[in-house]
């Protein structure tokens, strides 16, 4: 009888909320304050019944072996708290949607989407509750994770744009589909516009401000929306851009609740302002070539990735024959093909010996770190080492290497970091090589030489 009562109540609220929908549309303004704070909630609650939803038919199928058939009792519980978890998350959703601003039929299919998914798991408790667990409750159990597959690429479409599944299909795929090309601006393709400020407003706006969200009744998809402005009118202002609500916004403090872009997004880059600034005062024109506005500043180029050594993929087949043999192990230091590889003998350092570092020959510009620490390495090994030109790290702890062998080492140019401890350098070859430049790190604990101070240099 307390399930019964349970899912009654569960169906009043999805009345209800079914009822919100009609009292208050999403007419794409903002609301109350405290209601656009609780609304903030409803992104973190949307992955509670995701899990929870997909535990369900889970525990079902698992508690139909004899041995296991208390998970069925488990199962009735998780879909209980996957119930009130999605019916909080359309509510808070709603709250969302409404307070914040935004509008347009993608958030109404999304809020539709959701209520049904809410509308669906309580069916499904109900039905278990008065029939028990039988194929018309599977059924219901199918069309629960359905209804979320489809609520979840909504609410994707919502965060990324609606074109983010598709928008790099191939041309192919998108033809077998029937998928339409994404609209793009009449805005020609060399002008100022499309090339220096539509990306900006893609990057920072589009999310909130596009067909189907439509926050403020503004869209910043193309040139055309753009100009048209949003309920409130033109956002800008042609020659003027201190008059220009967009550029207004944009240049707040960020604290300020009209600060754009909103809902805690990273503000603009300052050459993005002035890009911005320097189009509406030229007349905010979409035809406009790209080369025409004076002192438009350009954005500087991102960082170039260091190469810290060859791409190694070319000598793969090389790198896979000499690794095991040699009785040492290769593997990259990153995912970056030009980061170079990691010398490992860990696993069984005793295998690793002067003749397998010389085997090594072939990779030597690719080893950037070695770590071989307790092998049987002389001062033989140290001088292989040395012509090892990009390595970075080197950890000899615990070796048979001599004052010789460290001598030789000042040949690495690029070595940051080298561990001697235990080792039998002496102190006037570690000070020789303390000159080198690129070398920061020595440490050399517990030296086997006579009168050492073990000293570590930072």
């Amino acid at each position: 009888m307390a399930a019964r009562a349970k899912w009654l109540l569960a169906a009043a609220v999805v009345a209800g909320l079914i009822g919100l929908s009609f009292l208050a549309a999403f007419d794409g303004r903002e609301h109350s304050e405290l209601a656009r704070f609780l609304g903030r909630f409803h992104p973190l609650s949307v992955h509670l019944p995701i899990a929870l939803i997909l535990l369900v038919p889970l525990l079902e199928l698992a508690g139909r072996r004899e041995s296991r058939a208390h998970l069925r009792h488990t199962a009735a519980f998780v879909l209980l708290l996957a119930t009130i978890c999605a019916l909080a998350s359309v509510a808070l959703g709603w709250i969302h949607a409404w307070s914040g601003g935004f509008g347009g039929p993608l958030v109404a299919s999304h809020y539709r989407a959701g209520l049904l998914l809410a509308a669906a798991c309580v069916a499904a408790l109900g039905c278990r509750a008065w029939l028990g667990p039988r194929k018309t409750y599977a059924a219901l159990l199918v069309a629960v994770v359905a209804l979320m597959g489809w609520t979840s690429h909504l609410g994707g479409s919502l965060t990324h744009g609606q074109t983010y599944l598709t928008r790099f299909m191939p041309a192919r795929l998108r033809a077998a589909l029937a998928i339409p090309a994404a609209p793009t601006s009449l805005a020609p393709p060399g002008s100022f516009y499309a090339v220096r400020i539509q990306p900006i407003f893609e990057a920072h706006c589009v999310t909130c401000h596009n067909p189907n969200q439509r926050k403020g009744e503004l869209v910043l998809d193309s040139y055309e929306n753009a100009i048209k402005g949003g309920e409130h009118g033109a956002v800008v202002r042609a020659g003027d851009f201190r008059q220009s609500e967009l550029f207004t916004r944009i240049t707040l403090p960020r604290d300020d609740k009209h600060f754009m872009p909103s809902e805690g997004k990273p503000p603009l880059k300052p050459v993005d302002i002035k890009l911005i600034e320097l189009w509406i005062a030229a007349g905010a024109s979409g035809t406009t070539p790209v080369g025409a506005i004076a002192n438009a500043p350009v954005s500087p180029p991102p960082p170039r990735l260091v190469a810290l050594a060859p791409d190694y993929r070319p000598r793969a087949a090389m790198i896979a024959a000499l690794s095991n043999p040699a009785g040492v192990q290769l593997a990259p230091r990153s995912q970056v093909f030009t980061d170079g590889l990691i010398l490992r003998t860990a696993a069984d350092p005793s295998h690793c010996d002067d003749a397998a570092l010389a085997r090594l020959a072939p990779l030597a510009d690719l080893i950037v770190d070695a770590e071989l620490a307790r092998t049987a390495v002389t001062d033989a090994g140290a001088k292989t080492i040395a012509g090892w030109p990009n390595l970075r790290v080197l950890d000899l702890t615990r070796t048979r290497v001599t004052g010789r062998g460290v001598s030789a080492l000042s040949a690495l140019r690029k070595l940051e970091s080298l561990n001697l401890t235990e080792t039998e350098a002496t102190e006037a070859s570690i000070a020789a090589l303390r000159r080198e430049p690129a070398l920061k790190h020595v440490y050399s604990f517990n030296l086997k030489t006579a009168g050492s101070l073990n000293p570590l240099v930072p």
